[in-house]
């Protein structure tokens, strides 16, 4: 059994804003498809610019990715110096390997 004593918040924030900046590319991806087809399937009195949907779904393929990996390091990071302190009372996560 090892125990887990201490993870660098450094390198864990920087994992995690990786890995949520390619979560909120997905999502991204995901958005820019339904601000693409909006325009088209919603009610022709509404008053959005025809442009305006697949100028959202561009702009949220470049801002998600970014945002995601912003908040999602920033808390990863403070989850680790968190766990870091609980770590010193507690001891650490037990792990197996082999």
């Amino acid at each position: 059994m090892r125990i887990v004593k201490r993870f660098e918040p450094l390198s864990v924030m920087k994992i995690a804003a990786v890995c949520y900046a390619g979560v909120g590319l997905l999502e991204g991806v995901l958005f820019s498809v339904i601000f693409s087809i909006l325009p088209i399937v919603g009610p022709p009195q509404a008053k959005m610019p025809q442009f305006f949907g697949p100028l959202l779904g561009a702009f949220s393929i470049l801002v998600f990715p970014i945002l995601f990996a912003i908040i999602g390091g920033i808390s990863a990071a403070l989850g680790a110096v968190i766990y870091n302190l609980a770590a010193r009372f507690v001891g650490g996560i037990q792990v197996e390997v082999e």
